[in-house]
């Protein structure tokens, strides 16, 4: 190891500074940040999922009754 010499930089090698600017490289925080909302994102998605299991277990009235208003179901559009 004492006869290494520095030769110079290897031709195609890029920085780090590089590779972040290019996306190939994802800094950490972002890494949290990303894992972060996927978890918001799921916990979301599993309680949408509970709301609609527990609406489907209530009765909705559809018929037409007076004095009663006619309930119904909006479809979800993504």
């Amino acid at each position: 190891m004492s006869d290494a010499e520095y030769a110079g930089k290897i031709k195609g090698m890029k920085t780090l500074k590089q590779m972040i600017e290019s996306k190939e490289v994802v800094p950490a925080s972002e890494l949290a940040k990303m894992k972060a909302e996927e978890e918001a994102q799921e916990k979301a998605f599993a309680e949408a999922v509970q709301s609609e299991q527990s609406h489907r277990k209530t009765k909705i009235c559809t018929g037409k009754v007076e004095g009663r208003e006619v309930w119904t179901r909006e479809r979800f559009i993504e």
